[in-house]
Formats: C-alpha cells, sequence, structure tokens
C-alpha cells in the first residue's frame, strides 16, 4: 500500500525532473523551489536523493548547490 507521504514524494521527485528536463542552464536549489512551489529544505533534500539515484547531477557555486538532468550518453 502507497502511503499518501510516499505519493507526495514521487510528486516532488518528478516536478523536479520535469522543471530540470525544461531548463537549458544548471539551477539553484532556490530557483527550483520557486519554480515548484515547494520549500527550500524539501527540494534539497529530494535533489540529493535524486542525485544518489544518478538522476540528476549537482554541484556547489561558491555556497550554492546547483543542480541539472543527468543526460544519458548515446554509444
Amino acid at each position: 500500500m502507497v502511503t499518501r507521504k510516499q505519493k507526495l514524494g514521487e510528486s516532488i521527485d518528478q516536478d523536479i525532473l520535469n522543471t530540470l528536463k525544461s531548463e537549458k542552464n544548471p539551477i539553484s536549489t532556490r530557483d527550483l523551489s520557486k519554480k515548484i512551489s515547494r520549500a527550500w529544505y524539501s527540494v534539497q533534500t529530494h535533489c540529493l536523493k535524486l542525485q544518489l539515484d544518478n538522476k540528476i547531477k549537482g554541484f556547489k557555486v561558491t555556497n550554492i548547490n546547483v543542480w541539472h538532468i543527468k543526460w544519458k550518453k548515446h554509444k
């Protein structure tokens, strides 16, 4: 049985992935949270989880975390 919390988490993950797919350049956690209307901390946590799942890439610019979608390489 899928709980309400799990559905919300999956929804946030999907919103993050869809937003990053539509961006040409890496986007900060703050800007990402504004675009999907979610709290910064929630977005940061989900981005870290997605990075561990190898779905997105993240790096720091000074003290700001920025994210971009991980593209699949074509052979």
